[in-house]
């Protein structure tokens, strides 16, 4: 095997979050990321539901069948979604409305689904660390991406109009062209300063976004 330098584990995690190396979860991304207040939204809405789901999930693995754990990670993964979305809906109608169809679509975001799974082999501990680094990198992510896009795209912050900005607007930054550059960038970024490894994930989700062990392995010099 190769040896490589490592970074600490914390700057890794950060480096090695799916929505950067695998783009997992990049609709939301892309879609609510022109206003930061609906960024924030999606992003406290994923963090709580990984949490949740991969809370339950790592404590009940013991007596869920292995070939049941599919099943299970989706039905869990879903209900904590439909829970959040009504929630949002009953106490935050302006917030859920700026959300529109995207917070339900996180109920088969592979972003959500593969932290839930992953929770099944890490354990408690380690799953709940897990939810929380992915799901606080992801929400700092798409803050950052919709800050750049509302203030340079749309001439405001979080709905507050800035004169000057609003001037120069670049109006190509509120467009899905836009989102694709600006998340781009970002990512290329924090790749750039917080090298990791994504080879760690398992499981389905990150399977469906191109992620294999012989790929892991052969990234690994094994």
């Amino acid at each position: 095997m190769n040896e490589t330098k490592k970074s600490p584990k914390l700057l890794e995690a950060i480096g090695a979050n799916p929505v950067l190396v695998l783009l997992l979860g990049a609709c939301p991304a892309m879609a609510l990321t022109t206003d930061v207040r609906a960024a924030l939204a999606i992003g406290l809405a994923a963090l709580v539901v990984m949490v949740l789901s991969s809370v339950v999930i790592a404590a009940l693995t013991k007596l869920i069948p292995q070939g049941a754990r599919l099943a299970a990670c989706v039905l869990v993964t879903a209900a904590f979604v439909s829970a959040v979305e009504m929630l949002m809906n009953a106490y935050l109608p302006g917030v859920y409305s700026m959300m529109g169809i995207y917070l339900a679509v996180c109920a088969v975001n592979l972003l959500l689904f593969g932290a839930a799974e992953n929770a099944a082999e890490a354990g408690f501990g380690k799953a709940l660390v897990n939810a929380l680094v992915t799901g606080l990198v992801f929400t700092a992510v798409i803050l950052v991406v919709a800050a750049i896009r509302e203030l340079f795209g749309c001439g405001s912050f979080a709905g507050n109009e800035i004169a000057f900005l609003k001037a120069h607007a670049v109006v190509t930054l509120t467009q899905p062209t836009g989102g694709f550059m600006i998340f781009a960038f970002v990512a290329a970024v924090v790749n750039k300063l917080f090298p990791g490894c994504c080879c760690a994930a398992r499981g389905t989700a990150f399977a469906a976004a191109g992620l294999t062990d012989v790929k892991c392995a052969e990234k690994e010099g094994v």
